[in-house]
C-alpha cells in the first residue's frame, strides 16, 4: 500500500510506503501527524462505504415517508387518517424495509416498482370502501411519496461519497486542508495505491471536489494518540472523531452471550501468547466494566480493583492495546496508527510498548504507521522486527522542514539519519557540558 500526498497542509509531496511498521521520525512540527490522519480520514470516510450509503438513504426514506404522511393528515381530519398518524412511523419503517430488499436483490429499481411498495404498504392502513375523495388523497400522498423516495436512490452515489470525504477531513484537519505553505490556489491531493489499484482525491478550498476509486476500503482504521481517552470510555464529554471511533471499538458490547467471542478470545491466547507475555509485565490483571459503568483493573494481589482513571498514563496506554487485542477489535489487515505513543512512557516501557507493536504487526499483518521523536523507542522497533523477523517489512522516514516545506524522506538503508537527527540534542548538552567543565580554564 502506498500513500501519496501533494499540496495538503504544509506537505508539499510525500510518497509514504505503509506496508508492515512504517516509523516517521523527526522533530516536533514536521508533519508527521498529517499522514496518519490523513490514512485515518480515507480509511474511515470509505470504509464499507456503499453499505453506508444505502443505510442512509434508507433512513432517509423512513423520515421522508413520516413527514409526508404527517402533512397529508393535516389537510384531511378524518377517521382514516387517525389510522395514518397512529401508524406513520411504522408506515415508513415497511416502506424501506421493502425497497431494502429490492435494492439486496440487485433487481433494477424503477419508479413503478416503489410505486407499487408504497402503494401496498399504505392500502394496508386503510379502508376498502373509501369514499372518491379519500382514494385521491391516498393517490396524491401514494405519488408524492414515491417522487421523494426516487429523488433519494437516484442521488449519484460519488458526490454522496464526496461529501462525506469532505466532512470527515474537514472534522480532523479543522478546515485546513489546503497548502498552509504557499499559494492556498493550489489543489491538494491524496492518493492510495493497493496492489495497482487507486483512490484518488482532489480538494480545492479545503473541500473535496472530485474522488475516484479503482478499490474498496474493506479495512477500519484505528488512530490512537491519547491515552486519556480511557477515562472518557463511560462519560460524555465531547471527543474528535478520532477518539469517538476509537471510544466506540473500546466500549463495543455487541457480545451479549457468555459464549460469544470464546473461540476467538482462546484462539488469541494460545496463538499471542507472547503479546500476552508482554502485556502481562506492564498491566497484570483483567480490565472490567463495574455496575457504576467504570472501568477497573482486577488484580488477585490488589485488595479491590483499581479504577483506571487513578492508572499512571504510561499503565492507560497499554490498557487500551490490551482492551483492542482482547475484544477482537483489531483485525488482520486493519491500519493501526499511532501517534508518538512514546510520550507518556519511561524508557523501558517504551522498549515493551515497542515490542507490542512489532508482535501485533506480526501476528495481524497490521499496517501500523507510528510517529515518534525518541531514539530509545525507535531502536526498540528495528530491534524487535529483526528478532520476529518482520525487519523486511519496516519502513523508516525522516521528516523535515526546508524553506517552510515538510520533507518525507526514506531513509530504511541509512536510518543512521534518524539517529544523528534525534542526538542533536545530546550533542548539544555534551557541548554545554564541556563548556561549563571548563569554565576556570
Amino acid at each position: 500500500m502506498k500513500l501519496s500526498i501533494e499540496n495538503f497542509a504544509r506537505i508539499t509531496k510525500a510518497d509514504n510506503l505503509i506496508d508492515g511498521i512504517t516509523v516517521i521520525a523527526g522533530v516536533n512540527n514536521t508533519g508527521k501527524s498529517t499522514i496518519g490522519k490523513i490514512l485515518f480520514a480515507l480509511f474511515t470516510s470509505l470504509t464499507d462505504i456503499e453499505e453506508k450509503i444505502k443505510n442512509e438513504r434508507l433512513n432517509d426514506i423512513r423520515k421522508s415517508s413520516k413527514i409526508t404522511i404527517s402533512n397529508y393528515i393535516s389537510l384531511m381530519d378524518s377517521a382514516q387518517t387517525s389510522i395514518l398518524r397512529k401508524f406513520r412511523v411504522v408506515i415508513g419503517r415497511k416502506i424501506a424495509d421493502k425497497i431494502e430488499e429490492i435494492l439486496d436483490s440487485g433487481i433494477e429499481v424503477t419508479e413503478q416498482s416503489i410505486r407499487e411498495v408504497v402503494q401496498n404498504t399504505i392500502n394496508k392502513y386503510q379502508s376498502q370502501d373509501n369514499d372518491s375523495e379519500e382514494r385521491m388523497f391516498y393517490d396524491d400522498m401514494a405519488d408524492e411519496l414515491t417522487s421523494k423516495i426516487m429523488e433519494i436512490l437516484q442521488l449519484p452515489e460519488n458526490v454522496i461519497v464526496v461529501e462525506a470525504i469532505s466532512r470527515y477531513f474537514d472534522d480532523i484537519f479543522y478546515g485546513q486542508i489546503n497548502s498552509l505553505a504557499h499559494d492556498m490556489d493550489k489543489t491538494a491531493a491524496v492518493s492510495l495505491e493497493i496492489k495497482g489499484r487507486k483512490n484518488r482525491l482532489i480538494f480545492e478550498d479545503n473541500i473535496c471536489k472530485f474522488f475516484h476509486g479503482e478499490v474498496p476500503i474493506v479495512k477500519k482504521a484505528v488512530y490512537i494518540d491519547n491515552p486519556f481517552v480511557v477515562d472518557e470510555l463511560a462519560g460524555y464529554n465531547d471527543l474528535n472523531v478520532m477518539q469517538e471511533v476509537l471510544k466506540e471499538l473500546l466500549t463495543d458490547d455487541s457480545n451479549n452471550d457468555i459464549l460469544d467471542g470464546i473461540i476467538e478470545t482462546v484462539r488469541a491466547k494460545e496463538k499471542l501468547s507472547d503479546i500476552y507475555k508482554t502485556l502481562k509485565s506492564v498491566v497484570d490483571g483483567d480490565i472490567v466494566m463495574a455496575q457504576d459503568e467504570q472501568l477497573y483493573l482486577k488484580n488477585d494481589s490488589f485488595d479491590k480493583p483499581v479504577a483506571v482513571q487513578n492508572l499512571s498514563t504510561g499503565v492507560k496506554a497499554f490498557v487500551i492495546l490490551k482492551m483492542l487485542i482482547e475484544k477482537g477489535a483489531l483485525q488482520e489487515k486493519d491500519v493501526l496508527v499511532l501517534d508518538e505513543p512514546e510520550i507518556h512512557l519511561h524508557p523501558q516501557w517504551q522498549v515493551a510498548y515497542a515490542q507490542l507493536i512489532v508482535l501485533l504487526q506480526k501476528y495481524f499483518d497490521l499496517s501500523i504507521v507510528v510517529t515518534t521523536h525518541s531514539p530509545y523507542f525507535m531502536d526498540a522497533i528495528n530491534l524487535f522486527s529483526c528478532k520476529y523477523k518482520v525487519d523486511k517489512k519496516v519502513n523508516y522516514y525522516l521528516s523535515s522542514v526546508e524553506d517552510g516545506k515538510v520533507k518525507m524522506q526514506l531513509v530504511t538503508d541509512n536510518i543512521d539519519l534518524i539517529y544523528k537527527k534525534m542526538a542533536s540534542p545530546i550533542e548539544e548538552l555534551d557541548s554545554l557540558r564541556y563548556e561549563l567543565n571548563n569554565q576556570g580554564d
